[in-house]
């Protein structure tokens, strides 16, 4: 989060002719700020969440919508004093970002499956056993 605050800083005082370095470092810390808050919030709802909820999937997406609603919350306080703006804002966001995590796992479980299927991939077990045999 910081470097793309770094980056948006740069291009953002740049293009308003205001100071580089003290804009960027402000752009960067303020993203960094937003970034803990939502993901922290995420970790701590997952981790809250494990013993009550059997479903990987509903963990993963209840968590995802309780950061949007406290870190948005808190973000949204921050900096424009109405929580539930901020709620309003980052609880699609955070929804999307664990929609893309669910895909992005089932596609890297479904390219290990082709792996192994097609033997380019050997279960360490098996590996293991075969080197025993030989």
């Amino acid at each position: 989060c910081a470097l793309t605050g770094i980056v948006g800083g740069l291009t953002y005082s740049t293009y308003k002719g205001l100071p580089v370095q003290s804009t960027s470092i402000k752009v960067a810390a303020s993203c960094a700020i937003v970034g803990t808050a939502l993901f922290g919030a995420e970790r701590l709802g997952y981790v809250a969440m494990q013993s009550q909820i059997d479903s990987e999937r509903r963990i993963l997406l209840t968590s995802h919508a309780f950061s949007g609603f406290v870190g948005g919350g808190l973000n949204g306080y921050l900096y424009q004093k109405k929580p539930l703006r901020g709620m309003f804002f980052f609880v699609p966001i955070m929804m999307g970002v664990g929609f893309l995590e669910l895909a992005w796992e089932q596609k890297k479980q479904s390219r290990i499956q082709e792996l192994k299927a097609g033997g380019v991939l050997v279960d360490s077990t098996e590996q293991a056993r075969s080197d025993v045999e030989q």
